[in-house]
């Protein structure tokens, strides 16, 4: 399929970029790797009249460590740098589990941290040909009044199907918002709306420029799995990012479980944290965790793999992904 014609326009700065973004306001849509957004351009999923390409944002492409030894990366930083940095191999190991495992390396070439987290959320009845999709009442997501793949749906039940953003919930990260009134930063888990037709909060001249995640405990290991069709390539069917604190005597201290694919945001499944709290890791206490987790988990028939089978293999994740991490030595955060 051919691509819709519209207007390409590269910045060279993020000031240049809100006088674009001002002059076309919502006639227009951010490309940063683009490996998403052409697709969707080819099924005519957007019909923008201005394309903005961020490759020409040098200044976002950054990794460096902030005066608390946490981690600062440019929303325009590779998945691949990801994969591959030392720093992120040696001390956020999940992290580059996580980049490893998106689609294939000449994508993960061009995807950045910035368009990864800010991926529109999937839906089968949605994510095809403009052709097909006239076969359908228009749904929430293409602005109609219901949900092609749940009966008497309220609201839109697309998926988020990104890799990063449960694994940096995991990690307690933050993000930097810019826009012409200035900057602001929050937790990535309230840069989810939950809402499947609009999955993020920002507003048509926001940017997300920075990722931030703080230092971990000398006892910290994470980890991540994935349910896919293909292994080496595909969205994930279902996902989740652990991470797990341990003092010396092998107890948990704190622990985060979050959960991907099975919903329009990430879920973070609190009380499964909880269960592991106090406790010294045991098959019964993963047995647990995992039936929490399954409990948690409320995918609708929308993506290509059976919602049952993926609610259940979210529980068996989540115990691959423990035992994963646990079995990592703790990490270690250098002080330089």
């Amino acid at each position: 399929m051919k691509l819709p014609k519209f207007e390409f326009i590269q910045p060279r700065s993020l000031q240049e970029t809100y006088s674009v973004l001002r002059e076309h306001h919502r006639k227009a849509v951010l490309l940063a790797g683009g490996t998403a957004l052409m697709v969707g351009l080819r099924y005519r999923l957007s019909k923008p009249a201005v394309v903005i390409s961020l490759k020409g944002l040098t200044a976002l492409d950054y990794m460096r460590r902030n005066r608390r030894g946490g981690l600062v990366i440019g929303s325009m930083v590779t998945l691949e740098t990801l994969e591959k940095s030392p720093l992120v191999l040696k001390e956020y190991t999940s992290l580059a589990q996580a980049a490893q495992l998106v689609a294939i390396p000449p994508i993960r070439h061009e995807a950045t941290i910035g368009g990864n987290l800010c991926l529109d959320t999937r839906c089968i009845y949605y994510n095809q040909s403009e052709f097909w999709r006239r076969g359908l009442k228009a749904c929430f997501k293409l602005g109609g009044g219901i949900c092609n793949a749940v009966e008497k749906a309220r609201r839109c039940q697309a998926v988020y199907q990104g890799d990063l953003g449960p694994v940096l919930i995991a990690l307690g990260a933050e993000v930097k918002i810019a826009s012409p009134r200035g900057e602001k930063i929050i937790s990535l888990a309230r840069f989810y709306t939950g809402r499947g037709e609009k999955p993020n909060i920002l507003k048509s001249d926001e940017i997300l420029v920075e990722v931030r995640i703080p230092t971990s405990g000398p006892g910290a290991v994470g980890a991540y799995e994935k349910l896919r069709v293909r292994e080496g390539m595909d969205f994930p069917m279902a996902g989740v990012a652990v991470m797990v604190e341990r003092n010396r005597s092998d107890t948990v201290e704190g622990a985060k479980i979050v959960l991907g694919a099975v919903g329009p945001s990430p879920i973070e499944v609190a009380q499964a944290g909880r269960l592991l709290e106090g406790h010294k890791p045991t098959d019964d206490l993963f047995h647990s965790v995992s039936r929490e987790v399954m409990e948690s988990a409320r995918p609708v028939a929308n993506l290509a793999m059976n919602a049952t089978y993926r609610r259940k293999m979210v529980g068996v994740l989540a115990k691959r992904a423990l035992r994963r991490a646990l079995a990592m030595p703790p990490m270690l955060v250098s002080s330089e």
